[in-house]
């Protein structure tokens, strides 16, 4: 269906033609109703008599209408006109990616801030189960706010400026589904007519990346036929050799992406977005600091160990495993050990070390396997070098159950000899100390936290349970009372529990836990919690947070305090006063 300037299809005028391709043509249109400008999407003439086109265009808009992203082009309505249908979308002001490439190279930083935004829409668009198969820069919009928008999800066009280029490229349909890929852009996967999945798309990426670097497209040759041999059989162009004045990381990001084996590329699309904003914070200003300190502390993630015992209901052991040699290895000097809350987003994910690697920003993975045969535990462990994927370190062990405790101290202790960490009398000590003797206790406080990271009412109370019967087999452990407090003020954050009664019980139980171990994080985060929520004191909330990190951290840990000058709506002017120092013996500039 051509449209020509004038035409009214319901409530749309027709204002000008924007541009046509193999399969689409748009329109610049008025939507009377609403009053705003918006684009028109039809089947060209020559595909508009074609039921699987016209059934393929309706299920592509249909899919895209349900993903809602800032980085995805947003698809208003699909109307039916004359029997024809009309995708209806944003309009959208500024340039296409192949125009900003064809003004020149991108700096490196300015390429790497488009892409995160690039893999973000993609990540929404995989999560909902929609593969683009056609990312390349003709479908990258860049708005004249600067944001990037993808276009075309399965109906690719190209700006009349650009049709020398499109009548150029080769696009190639596989069966099943039609799968279409354009050359110089395609996955060996799509070549051989393999169903895509996320990794193609990232594979795309990869290679519009090298062009807006590098100018050139990493695989085309003189023909089509060329281009597909050079992409099935030669490696990708290193970007350390072309010259470009970027962070040798990046290299390995883009390299990473352009992977022959789809199953050795990035995780996902979130995973690509993530180690691309750890490249960006890194400054070109800063590149040397990050290199001292990077030499000095080295960085490590330990992922969830995976439970292989056939029992869900074993889950607690593998998590409370992971946990544990979390807590041991942060007490390490010069060591950085990813969270918690950051690992456990690849439980029950297939993951390759190179991808998290990068996406973590670290050195090294630990990863590791537990089987519970009645009263028998059976744990392998090993320690990955991210960069070269090579096992530095990795153990079998087979012992009870009721050995846990001794048995994580022996893996947290193999792992800080493995990574050559020297320790002083002190730090062996507060490395090697155990938070209690008695085994029972310990399942109960793993029983606890299971159920707490659920982050369900039911998950709370039942975690309750479970602390408070640790507590009562072992009366002096201290982490079942940080529980405890945690469960109690996440049960009083979310309107579970009365906040009085629940910000109370938490408080009682977090000093209840500091007079056991004054230096326990989690009690001082838990203390934070109730000052923010509940007293509405923010700099004590700040202060009990500090301390929760740098306990965390075995930094320095003092009897520090926020003293205060003035108090102003929306903020407090302070200084931090260190221990020892009088107040009096400080000049306040407020």
């Amino acid at each position: 269906m051509s449209l020509t300037p004038g035409t009214h299809l319901a409530q749309f005028e027709v204002v000008a033609p924007i541009g046509a391709g193999g399969m689409g043509e748009v329109y610049r249109a008025r939507d009377s109703r609403l009053g705003r400008d918006v684009a028109l999407k039809v089947l060209p003439e020559h595909l508009a008599g074609d039921s699987e086109m016209r059934a393929r265009f309706e299920h592509e808009a249909r899919a895209i209408a349900a993903i809602s992203h800032p980085n995805i082009m947003a698809i208003h309505e699909l109307a039916v006109v004359d029997g024809q249908p009309i995708a209806v979308v944003e309009l959208l002001e500024g340039e296409n990616l192949r125009s900003r490439i064809g003004r020149g190279l991108m700096p490196w930083r300015e390429a790497v801030e488009l892409a995160v935004h690039v893999a973000d829409g993609l990540a929404a668009a995989h999560a909902k189960g929609i593969v683009h198969r056609d990312v390349k820069p003709e479908n990258v919009f860049i708005t004249t706010e600067g944001r990037p928008k993808i276009l075309d999800f399965g109906l690719a066009r190209t700006e009349p400026a650009m049709a020398a280029l499109a009548a150029a490229s080769t696009f190639i349909a596989t069966e099943p589904g039609r799968v279409l890929g354009t050359v110089g852009y395609m996955a060996p996967e799509q070549v051989r007519g393999e169903p895509a999945d996320p990794a193609t798309d990232l594979f795309a990426l990869g290679c519009t990346m090298v062009e807006m670097l590098t100018g050139q497209r990493p695989f085309v040759r003189a023909t089509p036929a060329d281009s597909l041999a050079a992409l099935l059989n030669e490696p990708a162009p290193n970007l350390l050799l072309s010259g470009i004045d970027a962070p040798p990381r990046l290299a390995d990001v883009v390299a990473h992406c352009l992977e022959k084996d789809r199953s050795q590329r990035f995780t996902s699309a979130r995973d690509l977005a993530a180690a691309l904003r750890a490249l960006l914070n890194d400054s070109a200003s800063t590149q040397a600091t990050v290199a001292r300190r990077r030499a000095r502390m080295r960085s490590l993630a330990v992922l969830p160990f995976v439970n292989t015992s056939g029992e869900s209901e074993a889950d607690y052991l593998s998590d409370g495993i992971t946990e544990s040699i979390i807590n041991s290895l942060s007490q390490l000097p010069k060591l950085r050990v990813v969270p918690r809350s950051t690992v456990f987003a690849y439980k029950g994910v297939a993951v390759n070390p190179r991808s998290v690697g990068l996406a973590l920003n670290v050195d090294s993975l630990v990863t590791g396997r537990v089987t519970q045969q009645g009263p028998l535990l059976n744990i392998q462990a090993e320690l990955v070098d991210v960069t070269t994927e090579t096992q530095v370190w990795g153990d079998q062990y087979r012992h009870p159950v009721s050995e846990l405790i001794s048995l994580q101290e022996q893996i947290a202790w193999q792992i800080s000899e493995a990574l050559r960490i020297r320790l002083s009398a002190p730090q062996k000590k507060r490395f090697q100390k155990q938070a209690t003797r008695s085994g029972e206790a310990y399942h109960e406080y793993l029983r606890g936290r299971h159920e707490w990271s659920k982050w369900r009412q039911d998950g709370f109370l039942k975690a309750i349970e479970h602390f408070e019967a640790a507590i009562r087999i072992d009366p002096k452990y201290a982490r079942a009372y940080a529980g405890l407090a945690e469960t109690y003020g996440a049960l009083g954050y979310y309107g579970h529990l009365a906040t009085d009664v629940a910000m109370t019980r938490a408080s009682a139980a977090a000093y209840a836990a500091l007079d056991l171990d004054p230096q326990l994080a989690e009690a001082y985060g838990a203390i934070g919690v109730c000052r923010m929520f509940h007293s509405w004191d923010w700099i004590g909330a700040e202060h009990r947070c500090g301390r929760a990190s740098s306990s965390s951290r075995a930094i320095r840990r003092c009897t520090c305090t926020w003293d205060c000058c003035t108090r102003r709506w929306g903020g407090t002017t302070r200084r931090w006063r260190p221990c020892g120092v009088a107040a009096s013996s400080i000049r306040y500039r407020c």
